[in-house]
């Protein structure tokens, strides 16, 4: 803590602190359960009376404990300043989301400058039992989960809205993949290449980015939904229009340059949402192919990029990234290296996206 930041730069509720909150050095976030006993965690004890190395690892421990000591008070005092007013909450324990999130509304409403929250709900590692779960090993079905996602983040904006504090949050959610189109022989979905993610709070622009999956008419097990926005992107977004954070800084954090999506309200204009004039990917011929195939194009005279992704949602080729006279244009698609399957083109011009499928046979 300084003078400038007296608070935590970052908190997760739980007991660990992810990776996610990592720094350049070191983990820039702390975790703890609950913010009214987080202090009874720290000894004041510095020293060991053990002379061997082991005493001057638990020194060191210890040191760091104390460290943490001098935001113990501030996450304390937050926590005391301010109270929960949502009734939506559902019991105690029986959500573990919505406690999470109670915490992180109750310590933004009582003052504490902590910029980034992270929560936890686990269980969404569906790879069997998906649709039924199976309450004896503990395993909550994927419609269950999402409704405690509901259920939480419905609470938490409600609370926010009665603490008066609406406007100066925004949620989002993310995970570590996503989950294939067919299922496995154990009624779960093994690990995928796209996944959706929701975005939430007063100030977030309403709507949806992106456009229904594109589903083969004979899904394989090895066939992913094509990723349509880089995940970076929407880190790169959030960061540049809530966080207001530099070109620079987004150049370091994320090592190149990422589309810009409208997901802040007042960084775009309605009409900007829509298909830019004339943009649109007519289709490839052949298709089905085996060597090549003509991908015929329409641009509006601005910037726009072709690409092809195969049946994992894997970036295999960049056709076309520059900016064409407005009109219909072609490009040849050399697939005599690729092995039969699915395959996917996106065309992207601004947040504009249209994807078609096509298929490779030998």
């Amino acid at each position: 803590p300084n003078a400038s930041m007296p608070d935590p730069l970052a908190i997760q509720i739980g007991s660990i602190v992810s990776t996610g909150l990592e720094g350049p050095t070191a983990n820039m976030g702390m975790a703890f359960t609950d913010p009214n006993t987080f202090y009874n965690i720290v000894n004041d004890k510095t020293d060991s009376s053990i002379s061997q190395r082991a005493g001057q690892e638990l020194a060191f421990i210890r040191k760091v404990g104390q460290q943490i000591e001098k935001f113990a008070d501030p996450v304390k005092n937050a926590a005391a300043k301010a109270t929960n007013k949502s009734t939506l909450y559902p019991t105690a324990k029986t959500n573990l989301l919505a406690d999470q999130l109670k915490i992180v509304a109750q310590l933004i409403a009582g003052g504490l400058k902590t910029r980034i929250y992270l929560v936890n709900l686990g269980g969404f590692d569906t790879h069997a039992r998906q649709v039924n779960g199976d309450a004896s090993v503990g395993i909550l079905s994927h419609g269950s989960l999402l409704n405690q996602l509901s259920v939480g983040i419905t609470a938490f904006q409600d609370d926010l809205k009665l603490l008066g504090i609406q406007d100066r949050v925004m949620g989002m959610t993310f995970s570590e993949f996503g989950r294939r189109i067919k299922s496995n022989d154990s009624g779960g979905t093994d690990h995928g290449a796209a996944a959706p993610m929701f975005v939430f709070g007063t100030n977030v622009q309403p709507g949806i980015l992106g456009s229904n999956p594109i589903i083969p008419a004979k899904p394989t097990s090895e066939d992913n939904i094509p990723m349509q926005y880089d995940f970076r992107s929407v880190y790169a977004s959030i960061l540049k229009d809530w966080f207001c954070a530099s070109e620079t800084s987004l150049k370091k954090a994320l090592f190149k340059d990422f589309q810009m999506l409208p997901i802040i309200k007042g960084t775009t204009g309605v009409d900007e949402l829509g298909n830019p004039t004339g943009v649109a990917l007519l289709g490839n011929s052949p298709n089905p192919f085996g060597g090549s195939t003509t991908i015929r194009f329409r641009s509006g005279g601005s910037h726009l990029q072709i690409k092809i992704f195969d049946n994992t949602g894997r970036d295999i080729a960049t056709l076309v990234d520059r900016s064409l006279p407005q009109g219909e244009h072609e490009v040849t698609f050399d697939a005599s290296s690729l092995t039969s399957g699915n395959y996917y083109c996106r065309l992207q011009s601004g947040v504009f996206q249209e994807m078609k499928p096509m298929l490779i046979v030998r």
